[in-house]
């Protein structure tokens, strides 16, 4: 006797579970064995670098959260470890013995001492001048102390007996190399009896590096807003066709720096109109030159340094006019 309609359904439902599942057990089957290699990959590089038991769980617990597809990356790549070391420094405070086992680990990973261009906010070296930029516009001339793993320690220049605790902008130049920029927060630190205030530079959550004649850059304080992701290096599809939120934070004729909700790929051109005083200009397009993460996380934790492409001559003389008049003298 043929079944009855009705029991269809029933008996349809079993066999699409079964489907599924048969379909994806190949998929996580991969997945698996991809984890599994990286781990391997993980213990082989921490085994040649003499890593203690003790580093090594430590640095295995991190990468378990934070980079659970390529663990690896923390014992080969100089900014991963950094974000790793500034977790311990959240995680356990800026005690003597505690920053120096990071830094000893530091030097043993051959993170220390990197030649060639910066990488990190780790390379500030002490005596360089460091150039603070207020989001309100205020500016300050600092002068770098000492560099650890919890902070750049700096202290002012010129009549500054005090600096504003804030977020701010700090650069540095170097002869022959460029100019450096990254995201921090100046902190007040205790000062020995008679000398200068010092202050503290949290380490910053992304190190770009500028040509060495840079256009003034005008700060935005516009809400957030949506761009679209119009074209991506070859290879490579959309991963969002609606785009991605950002926040502007400052702009020059040349480009722009921005907050991103993800991570956007070098390469990729956006689409954008962008609010500037009382008028808007539309459609410009900007292609993504630097890219960071802000390790204070939040909605927008993806910075975008961004030159722009194809400007018109109207384009063009809208953001002259912006930034002669906003940017800080």
């Amino acid at each position: 006797m043929p079944p009855v309609l009705d029991s269809l359904p029933a008996m349809l439902l079993p066999a699409l579970v079964l489907a599924a599942l048969a379909f994806g057990m190949p998929f996580t089957g991969r997945r698996e064995a991809a984890r599994r290699q990286a781990w391997s990959r993980f213990n082989a590089a921490a085994a040649q670098r003499g890593l203690s038991g003790l580093d090594r769980e430590l640095l295995a617990a991190w990468a378990r959260e934070e980079l659970p597809d390529a663990p690896y990356l923390v014992l080969a790549r100089r900014r991963d470890f950094d974000r790793f070391a500034r977790a311990e420094v959240q995680r356990l405070g800026g005690g003597r013995a505690h920053l120096e086992r990071l830094a000893a680990l530091r030097r043993q990973l051959g993170f220390d001492g990197v030649a060639g261009p910066a990488q990190s906010t780790h390379d500030v070296r002490s005596g360089e001048r460091v150039e603070l930029r207020y989001d309100d516009g205020a500016r300050a001339d600092a002068r770098v102390v000492a560099v650890d793993e919890a902070a750049v320690t700096i202290e002012p220049l010129g009549r500054a007996r005090a600096l504003p605790a804030a977020p701010a902008w700090a650069s540095f130049s170097r002869d022959g190399d460029g100019t450096y920029r990254f995201r921090t927060a100046v902190r007040p630190r205790r000062s020995p009896a008679g000398e200068r205030p010092r202050h503290e530079l949290a380490h910053g959550d992304f190190l770009l590096r500028e040509e060495r004649r840079r256009a003034p850059r005008a700060p935005l304080g516009q809400a957030p807003f949506w761009v679209a992701v119009e074209r991506l290096p070859d290879g490579f599809a959309p991963d969002d066709p609606e785009g991605v939120e950002v926040e502007a934070l400052d702009v020059s004729t040349g480009g722009l720096a921005l907050l991103a909700d993800r991570d956007v790929r070098r390469g990729s051109e956006l689409g954008l109109d962008l609010a500037l005083g009382g008028g808007v200009i539309r459609d410009l397009r900007a292609r993504v030159l630097g890219r960071g993460y802000r390790e204070g996380g939040g909605r927008r934790a993806h910075f975008l340094h961004c030159a722009f492409v194809d400007l018109d001559p109207v384009q063009r003389r809208q953001l002259e006019e912006y930034v002669l008049e906003h940017a800080p003298a």
